[in-house]
């Protein structure tokens, strides 16, 4: 016995697959989430690097010893 017949998976794919407002959003999701993923680890990283440069400018200007 087969779970599912031919009848059931065609009509699965025309609800879905062949669905303009389902293909939408699954190409927006696929193209969103990526980018928000990736956003955010450029941010984290940009933020880390600035701070580095902050500390690096402040060490210049208030040496911790003299030699």
């Amino acid at each position: 016995m087969e779970i599912f017949n031919q009848e059931f998976t065609q009509e699965i794919i025309r609800h879905t697959w062949r669905n303009p407002v389902f293909m939408a959003v699954a190409i927006a999701l696929v193209w969103l989430i990526p980018q928000l993923l990736i956003r955010r680890i450029l941010s984290e990283n940009y933020k880390k690097k600035k701070l580095e440069k902050q500390k690096d400018k402040i060490g210049k200007l208030y040496p911790k010893a003299l030699k």
